[in-house]
């Protein structure tokens, strides 16, 4: 191996694509995390939204119950 010689050598092609793909495997990771965090937190607000529905039309319409529940989560009546 001579001490001028240019280039890289397949062995340094080869550990700097394993930290590359290293690198991407654990951004991708981070992402998809985020997206499934951001999808039930979009659901539970979904799931409130529909509760307060249903407490406001308890509070029109009386029928009794003390509280209204979905999916386990529940909110009082007025």
């Amino acid at each position: 191996m001579k001490v001028d010689e240019s280039g890289f050598s397949l062995w340094e092609l080869t550990v700097s694509l394993a930290v590359v793909m290293g690198w991407i495997f654990i951004l991708a990771s981070f992402v998809m995390q985020g997206n499934e965090r951001i999808q039930r937190l979009s659901d539970t607000l979904f799931i409130y939204e529909r509760l307060q529905g249903e407490v406001l039309l308890e509070a029109t319409e009386p029928t009794g119950r003390e509280q209204v529940c979905e999916k386990g989560f529940c909110l009082p009546t007025l």
